[in-house]
């Protein structure tokens, strides 16, 4: 069974599969979540062992035995030499099967992070159970594991929660084993540090990607560490998945070998090409997407391990799932700096514009997007830079349509040409142009640089400034000529930006987050 987004097909049901193979249903639960409490351990006893003495000594096996080189079942799936890890390490993944099945994989990602200053774990898990769009952030406080508590670091879970992509949803997390399989090798290795668990559902494109691991990156320190939570291909009729009927065994491996070069790359575009192309199912996916996205360059990939379920003891003979240990080092969570670009030149502008002006045309007279090179534009390197933009349409003085990208997620071009299409037909403030409008109607392009979190509203400069409020899941965006245009002062001005979220008007003056950005902004006949 699989649930079906964006044509693509996803082994998410593997879990509920699992669950019936070590016998569990929800019905045998061994504990459950409260609102605001503890998450207690579901698969304590049935995917891993509960009493804590014969579960530390599992674990400890497992990390005994956990030593390099990689092996030559593990070195098979590479293209290249492998390479050797270089502190810090900043990332790791692991499987999730019961610990019969990867714990032994997993054991190699925890080997290699033991000991280390690490204060906070990032855990990011797919959805097995629930389908979703977005982060499902926890409600629990503890997480608990028969070695001890973890504890949720709350604060950034409360940040978290206002931007639109991340929600608070319980039932996610009360049965998502992805998440509980961590948890005793973190606690095992790692000691006492405060955890973010997420787990992520299904991102329908590759901006939703970058903006979920954009606005999770603002928050990762140099002593932090980032787990995802996958398992590899999972093949046979029990997983609805053969694309090969011979040489089975090689052909997995090949598979797998596939992805993880893209990881390797930490190559996220190839990542997304390579699942659309094989529909591979990789349970996490999207968890990998998303860490793919916040590895900066640079960045060193280690494969520790690798084997499938047709290795272990436990197999069956018609279905295998592949486990792979990943560490990403070389790198650290180092703050990213919000580095202002270059201006654009005038050549620039003049390709912007035309590009808006000739797709805004083309789509209300034909429905038709017109090509770079069809337009004759050859993009510079500061079109092809990925930022922020809005195009805003007027006519007779008046606004008639403005629709943007906030975060930097696409090419600029490409942003500008997406934006012309959305403002003349999916404002709904307004009705889609019509032809007859066209000769009446004059184009504006604001081209944002990167937002930046503030501390407060008070750091706010009206006429300077864009504006981001984003509270409790709600989301609004001035650009910065709309205040001096209105002739508002900041409280008016956050009143407005208030109603326009959905919330009420006062809801700004507590609790809610705010960046601000700088725009270049021209339009048609008016630029330097």
């Amino acid at each position: 069974m699989y649930f079906n987004f964006n044509r693509t097909r996803r082994s998410v049901a593997c879990g509920l599969i699992l669950l019936a193979m070590w016998g569990l249903g929800q019905n045998k639960a061994k504990g459950q979540i409260g609102i605001e409490g503890t998450r207690r351990p579901m698969y304590a006893g049935t995917w891993y062992e509960a009493d804590p003495e014969v579960l530390k000594n599992q674990l400890n096996q497992f990390l005994a035995k956990a030593t390099p080189p990689v092996d030559e079942q593990s070195a098979g799936i590479l293209t290249k030499t492998n390479s050797p890890i270089t502190a810090p390490i900043t990332a790791i993944i692991a499987p999730h099967a019961g610990y019969v099945y990867s714990g032994q994989a997993a054991a190699y990602s925890y080997k290699a992070v033991q000991g280390k200053n690490i204060k906070r774990v990032f855990l990011l898990a797919p959805s097995h159970y629930v389908a979703f769009q977005g982060a499902a952030l926890p409600t629990a406080t503890t997480y608990a594991t028969p070695l001890g508590d973890l504890y949720v670091d709350r604060d950034v879970v409360s940040q978290l929660q206002h931007y639109p992509a991340f929600k608070r949803m319980p039932d996610v997390h009360r049965v998502e084993h992805a998440l509980e399989m961590q948890l005793a090798f973190i606690r095992e290795t790692l000691g006492e540090v405060s955890i973010v668990p997420i787990v992520i559902g299904t991102l329908p494109s590759k901006a939703d990607v970058k903006l979920t691991g954009e606005l999770l990156r603002r928050y990762i320190t140099k002593d932090d560490l980032v787990v995802v939570s996958s398992d590899f291909t999972h093949f046979g009729p029990r997983y609805d998945y053969q694309p090969f009927t011979t040489n089975i065994k090689e052909n997995i491996r090949k598979l797998d070998g596939q992805a993880y070069e893209y990881i390797s790359k930490i190559d996220l575009t190839g990542f997304l090409e390579f699942q659309e192309r094989t529909k591979d199912t990789i349970c996490g996916f999207y968890p990998c997407c998303v860490l793919l996205s916040m590895l900066d360059a640079g960045t060193h990939s280690t494969l520790l391990k690798y084997y499938t379920s047709q290795d272990t003891a436990q197999s069956e003979s018609d279905n295998s799932v592949s486990y792979l240990s990943i560490a990403f080092s070389g790198k650290d969570w180092s703050q990213p700096q919000s580095i202002k670009s270059d201006k654009l030149s005038e050549a620039d502008k003049q390709a912007l514009l035309k590009i808006a002006r000739s797709t805004l045309n083309s789509y209300v007279e034909k429905k038709t997007v017109p090509t770079l090179a069809e337009l004759g534009i050859t993009p510079s390197k500061a079109l092809l830079e990925e930022k922020g933009a809005f195009v805003t349409l007027n006519k007779h003085k008046e606004l008639r349509g403005c629709i943007g990208h906030i975060w930097p997620l696409k090419p600029l071009w490409q942003s500008v040409q997406e934006n012309a299409v959305s403002a003349c037909s999916v404002d709904y403030r307004f009705d889609s142009v019509k032809p007859e409008e066209l000769k009446d109607i004059e184009v504006e392009i604001s081209v944002l640089y990167k937002p930046r979190p503030i501390s407060g509203y008070k750091e706010i400069v009206l006429g300077r400034d864009g504006i981001v409020l984003a509270k409790n899941g709600k989301q609004s965006v001035f650009l910065p000529f709309v205040a001096p245009q209105f002739g508002w002062t900041l409280d008016e001005t956050l009143t407005q930006l208030s109603k326009k979220a959905g919330l009420e008007p006062d809801d700004w003056k507590e609790g809610a987050h705010f960046d601000v950005f700088q725009a270049e902004v021209f339009e048609e006949g008016k630029h330097n």
